[in-house]
């Protein structure tokens, strides 16, 4: 039989909405497990599995299946009460919240920002979605049901959901996390950290920690991504008051700190083209922005490094250009120039060219 386009076209759209709806449903069911022990089974007894089943409608074996995901794949802290009771521990949960309409939508919002810069499925993220729709009006519930579908039609990262859920674990618990890490350079190690924060990049589509390493004996910054393998001990540690994160990352353009690399004072210039853009927002804490004559204008920032911003910098095309320090301008010219060179067969092959 000969096949047809717009049936074919069709059907691929239907296996994906399906595929949509298997994750939703599955995700559906692990909160319903996932609040039964919670509720009937944080105290020391437990809830059974029969219990849990009856109450689902579903069989003993789903039961046991999604108690083993809520706990390998999501680092939910279940535990064993009995031959076939099983709880999460109370103060995994937070208590609930009452919010105002603004206030639940400033958290939509906060959560689109995370839907567009994640790559990923990520379970936590939809699951956080499925319990902010709850708190919204119809009309906007649905955006946020419509974003949930958008996250859920990317492939999981399973290994990601796991290490960031055992840090968050460490930070909010005040329990040491011994990590294998693999920086971007240099051998893998192990380590244990003293989580003191965790801090997203936009930029990179990443999320850090910021921490004591144990093996270093200072602050340092971890990459989630390069986390290879976490694991929660017993042992506790305190938060020093004297560490302030806004004061750590101060002179940061994304999340190197000036404790660990040098502050550069950055000068750049605009043209006219690009002002009215660059000063409808507040770029750095620090910027400095004088209007020229010419309608451009400058900026100044003081920032740690030139690694982070050079990209940023890059972003403006020509219509930026950098006045200082001169290392800057020497490693943006450069690669503008190797840009050049490599677009020069097609500019060559335009007319007048």
């Amino acid at each position: 039989m000969k096949a047809d386009p717009a049936t074919d076209e069709w059907g691929e759209d239907e296996r994906a909405y399906e595929r949509a709806g298997r994750k939703r449903d599955r995700l559906a069911r692990l909160l319903r497990v996932a609040s039964i022990l919670y509720s009937a089974g944080s105290g020391e007894q437990g809830v059974p599995v029969a219990e849990i089943a009856k109450l689902t409608g579903m069989t003993t074996r789903t039961v046991y299946r999604d108690i083993n995901a809520l706990d390998e794949e999501l680092a939910v802290p279940i535990f064993q009460a009995g031959r076939g009771r099983y709880g999460i521990e109370r103060k995994y949960f937070l208590p609930p919240l009452h919010l105002s309409v603004p206030e639940a939508i400033v958290l939509f919002l906060a959560a689109r920002l995370i839907a567009r810069w994640s790559d990923e499925y990520d379970q936590a993220v939809v699951s956080a979605f499925t319990k902010l729709a709850d708190l919204l009006p119809q009309p906007i519930a649905r955006h946020v049901a419509a974003t949930m579908l958008a996250v859920g039609e990317h492939s999981p990262n399973e290994p990601f959901t796991r290490t960031f859920a055992t840090v968050a674990r460490g930070w909010s618990e005040g329990l040491v996390v011994e990590i294998d890490y693999e920086p971007s350079e240099g051998p893998r190690r192990s380590t244990r950290v003293h989580p003191y924060f965790l801090e997203p990049d936009a930029a990179l589509r990443s999320v850090y920690l910021i921490g004591f390493d144990e093996s270093a004996g200072a602050l340092r910054t971890f990459k989630i991504e390069r986390i290879r393998a976490a694991t929660l001990t017993t042992k506790r540690y305190e938060i020093p008051e004297e560490f302030d994160p806004d004061r750590y990352l101060a002179h940061s353009w994304g999340i190197w700190s000036s404790e660990g690399t040098p502050t550069e004072e950055v000068h750049l210039r605009f043209d006219a083209s690009l002002a009215r853009r660059v000063q409808e927002a507040v770029w750095h804490r620090s910027q400095r922005l004088v209007e020229l004559p010419d309608g451009g204008v400058e900026l100044t920032f003081t920032v740690a490094g030139i690694v982070e911003i050079r990209p940023w910098i890059l972003s403006w095309g020509d219509g930026v250009e950098v006045l200082a320090p001169a290392s800057l301008r020497e490693s943006v010219a450069l690669a503008v120039s190797s840009a050049a060179e490599r677009y020069g067969p097609v500019a060559a092959a335009r007319p007048g060219g």
